[in-house]
């Protein structure tokens, strides 16, 4: 089976992503390689979660550790446009 990269709504993912997002799928519905996976992905759309920014320093005020704003996990959510179905989220590859 040789992996391709996946498009979801306008979003074209990574290979890493498109690995993560079969291995969900596949498990969910049973699909057994990419060709079915792109398939499946026609009715889907996607979007970016971005990291929420949260600093310590809102929650304990002045005694607050340092720490580094602006990072965090990215996710793509995955959901069906036409119906309710499932709703998928992976990690993006990107942290940047």
């Amino acid at each position: 089976m040789e992996k391709q990269r996946i498009t979801v709504g306008y979003v074209e993912l990574t290979i890493e992503e498109s690995e993560r997002l079969f291995d969900k799928v596949k498990k969910d519905k049973g699909i057994e390689g990419y060709a079915e996976l792109q398939g499946l992905m026609d009715d889907f759309d996607s979007r970016v979660i971005e990291p929420v920014d949260e600093p310590l320093k809102d929650v304990l005020g002045e005694d607050a550790p340092a720490e580094e704003s602006g990072k965090g996990t990215r996710y793509i959510e995955v959901f069906n446009k036409l119906e309710e179905d499932s709703l998928y989220r992976i990690q993006a590859s990107d942290q940047q």
